[in-house]
């Protein structure tokens, strides 16, 4: 059975389009359970991702021709003399610096990678956006809901048998009761024509 998100690979044009991008790199996609695991039978090589955000940014990766990235397990325990202490910071930086010029090749396969990526992310909010219009007409119950809601609190707050005040509040909230409820009466003759 397929996990929360591993389901939404047919579903989702994000996990669509990234699946796309392996599969055009050579790989099989198999799903199963709670994670995803991609084959290259070419290179010889396989991954297994039980996350969204590896299983994307590996599909960013192979679209930009970087390399993949390291896929993130849990620490090991680490126990014995020297638990806790820190590891050494390197004694030297770079041995060669790196030029102040980026090359232009390799921004541009960044940015066409990141226009592919943000693409994708485009389509996935155009889908869900689109999936709530065609619901929101639909249901108008959940307007009716409201509109009783509020018509029951005008009622039961300002109505002038129902007022516990007196003086001047009793008579502002008479005339406020009177003003809002010819509004709601002209609202619903409006919507019976």
């Amino acid at each position: 059975m397929a996990g929360p998100w591993t389901s939404n690979i047919e579903r989702d044009p994000r996990y669509r389009g990234a699946a796309e991008i392996i599969t055009a790199h050579g790989f099989e996609i198999a799903i199963g359970g709670d994670a995803i695991e991609i084959v290259s039978e070419e290179a010889g090589e396989s991954h297994r991702f039980r996350d969204r955000k590896e299983f994307l940014a590996f599909a960013t990766s192979l679209a930009s021709g970087e390399p993949p990235p390291l896929v993130k397990r849990g620490a090991k325990i680490r126990n014995g003399p020297g638990f806790g202490a820190r590891a050494p910071r390197p004694a030297s930086h770079d041995p060669e610096p790196r030029s102040a010029e980026p090359v232009p090749d390799l921004d541009v396969a960044k940015l066409k990678a990141l226009c592919q990526a943000l693409a994708i992310e485009r389509d996935a909010w155009k889908v869900k956006a689109q999936a709530r219009e065609a619901v929101a007409p639909a249901d108008p119950s959940d307007t009716g809901e409201k509109y009783r809601a509020l018509k029951k609190f005008i009622a039961r707050e300002f109505h002038p048998d129902n007022v516990r005040a007196d003086g001047i509040e009793r008579l502002v909230r008479a005339e406020v009761f009177k003003t809002i409820w010819a509004e709601i009466e002209a609202i619903e003759r409006a919507g019976r024509k």
